[in-house]
Formats: structure tokens, sequence, C-alpha cells
């Protein structure tokens, strides 16, 4: 920026100093080439001086001598004065440039003073009008810095934000490998204590049973039927552990409610049935965790709470919301108001979740005991 502007100055300078040549009638041209030229050398030497204070003074001098030049060698020298305004417009303090505005504009109504009104109205217009937009000019170019200095904040802190989302990833790799490893701790200890000694005691009965077996067989035969039934459990406890080291393919098999159905009804022997009404559409994966989560906390309940033999969900979709009905067969308690049924973490937990996502919970107290969840269903366009 600072560049054009001392190209523009300077060509000020030249072109009011040419056509003073061609227009004007001079008694002698060295003397006015050589003042022209020593007010060259003053604004050729601002450009090496970066004291504030000696920039200041050396400013006053060129106002000066512009001044002088306008006065002596005619109207065109105007233009030779308005660029001094190229320099001090830019100036760092407000009051300094005001300050030399007003000199400025001063001595060049003294040095016109000479003329006539109309003249005069013309040079301080010029002057006025070049200073305004030189201030604008200054404005824009302390915006387009401080929008440089901001643009290098933000790429640093987008550094710095890149740089801690790599550390967290790590932190990440290692505490899903920390936990992986707990985890198979877990798993080898659950098949030792229980898998390994049920297998342990089905061979302590396999070697009775072929003891007993020639003498004494119907004993024998109850020895095989017990057998059978542990290897059975055994089997049934394998494909538990088996299906919970399998891990998820994707979001929606892990929070697949049919899933969560699926594997309640095999382990605890209640009927569960899934019904969807509507035409089903992808859901947010938040809005997706909390219909899981709280189909969940439902079944658990039935089960723990209300001894239930079978559950339903119904998945309803409707314009601008999903609403999930989950409802059991289990008893309801005489003195089931919703104050003290509410008072439970399970309840408080699910009634967190779905307002944290914009929607609303609802309890159905009558038979059978029903948990109705509704939540937003967002557009793209809505969201962004």
């Amino acid at each position: 920026m600072f560049s054009y502007l001392t190209i523009l100055r300077y060509g000020f300078i030249f072109i009011a100093s040419f056509s003073s040549i061609y227009i004007y009638r001079y008694d002698n041209y060295a003397q006015f080439i050589v003042t022209l030229l020593l007010y060259m050398f003053l604004v050729v030497l601002d450009r090496f001086i970066h004291n504030l204070s000696a920039k200041k003074l050396l400013l006053c001098i060129d106002i000066i001598f512009s001044v002088w030049l306008c006065y002596t060698y005619g109207y065109l020298m105007l233009f030779v004065s308005l660029s001094s305004l190229f320099v001090y417009v830019f100036l760092p303090h407000r009051g300094t440039r005001w300050l030399m505005l007003s000199i400025h504009l001063i001595l060049l109504n003294a040095s016109f003073h000479h003329e006539q009104a109309l003249w005069i109205i013309c040079i301080n217009s010029t002057f006025i009008l070049t200073a305004v937009l030189l201030s604008l000019l200054q404005y824009s170019t302390k915006s387009h810095g401080d929008l440089i200095t901001l643009y290098d904040e933000l790429r640093k802190e987008h550094y710095e934000l890149d740089e801690t989302r790599k550390r967290l990833v790590e932190f990440t790799h290692q505490v899903e490998a920390t936990a992986q490893s707990g985890e198979r701790e877990r798993i080898a200890r659950h098949l030792h204590d229980h898998i390994g000694h049920r297998l342990i005691r089905v061979k302590m009965m396999m070697e009775a049973a072929i003891q007993i077996m020639p003498s004494n067989y119907p004993r024998g035969m109850d020895l095989m039927n017990q057998i059978r039934d542990q290897l059975s459990g055994s089997m049934d406890d394998m494909r538990n552990t088996v299906n919970k080291m399998r891990p998820a393919t994707s979001l929606t098999e892990e929070y697949a409610i049919d899933r969560l159905l699926e594997e309640t009804g095999r382990t605890t022997g209640i009927h569960t049935n899934l019904k969807i009404r509507g035409i089903p559409i992808p859901l947010y994966p938040s809005l997706q965790i909390v219909l899981f989560k709280n189909a969940k906390e439902a079944v658990t309940n039935a089960l723990r709470h209300g001894n239930a033999t079978s559950v339903e969900v119904i998945l309803t979709y409707d314009d601008g919301e999903v609403c999930m009905d989950v409802s059991n067969t289990g008893e309801i308690s005489p003195l089931s108001s919703v104050n003290t049924r509410q008072q439970g973490m399970g309840l408080s937990g699910m009634e967190e979740r779905v307002k944290l996502v914009g929607g609303h919970m609802r309890i159905q107290w009558e038979y059978p005991f029903t948990i109705v969840t509704t939540l937003p269903v967002y557009n793209k366009n809505e969201v962004v």
C-alpha cells in the first residue's frame, strides 16, 4: 500500500513540475529546477528517517517549503504541496495529524490570500477533499492491517487446535488400548472363573458317569443329563461372551434397538417386539443414541422392577419428529404417583438426555406401563 502512495506522491510532484514549465513563463528556469530538486531531496530523505520526532520536523519543513513553492511559482505547485498529505495523514497519532493539517491549510490560505475568492474556495476544497480521501484510505489500510493480524492469530490458533487434536487422538488411542486390555483381562477372568470351572465340573461328572453307568444305569443317565445341561449352559455363556467381544461395524449397528431387543429376548427369555410406523428416515447420531439408551433403560426397569414377561417398542416417524413408545406387561405399584416415580435415577437420566436434544418424555402409568420419548427431527438446512 505505501509503495503505491509513494509512487502517487512522486507523480503529483513530477506532473505539477513539468506542467508548470510548459504553462508558466519563469525568469530563471535553472533556479526553478534547482528548487524542485531540493524539494525532491527532502521527499526522498523522509524515506530514510525512522525516528518519529525527526520525521515530524522534516514534515514541517516539507510543508513550509511546498507552501513557499505555491506562493512563488503559481497554482500548479498546489499539487506539490498536496503531496505532503500522503505522509503525515498516515502518522500514528491523530492529534499530530490534525495539527499538521491545520498548519498546512492556514499556510496555503496565507500564500494565496491575494487571489480571488473563487480560487481560494477551489484550493481549500481540493485540499479538504484530498485529506478526506487519504483519511479514508488510512482507515481502510488500518482495517486491512487489523484483518491480517486477526488472520495470523486465527491461523496460529488453528495450528494450536490441530496440534491439540492430534494429541487428543493419541490420548484416545491410548485410552482405547487400555480399555481393550482391561476388557481382554475381564473376558479372560470370566472364561476362567465361569466357563473353565464349569468344564472342569463337566469332566468330573463325565468320569463319575463312566464309573457308575455299568453298575447303576439310571443314576448314570441322570448324570449324563446333567452333563448335557451343563454343556448347553456353557455354550450359551460362550456365545454371549463372543457376541459381546464382536465390535459393531457402525453406529447404526451399535445403537440398533432391534439388536437390543433380540439380545434381551435371548438372554432373559421374555417376548420382545418391535414395530415401525411411518417412513423411517436417517437420524442424527445424537438422536439415535438417546433413543437407544432410553429403550435400554426402559427394558431394564421392566425386568428389574416390573417382572415383565413381554416388552414392545413402537417407533413412529412423523413430520418433524420421531416418537418411541416402550411398553411392558410388568406390574405397576398402586402408589405410583408421578412425583415419586420420577425421583429414580433411571427415569431422571432418561428425561435429562431427552431435554438435551430438545425433546420431551411422557410416562403412561396405566396398564401397560409405557414410556413415550419424542424427539425433534431436524433437516440439514435447519441445522446449518
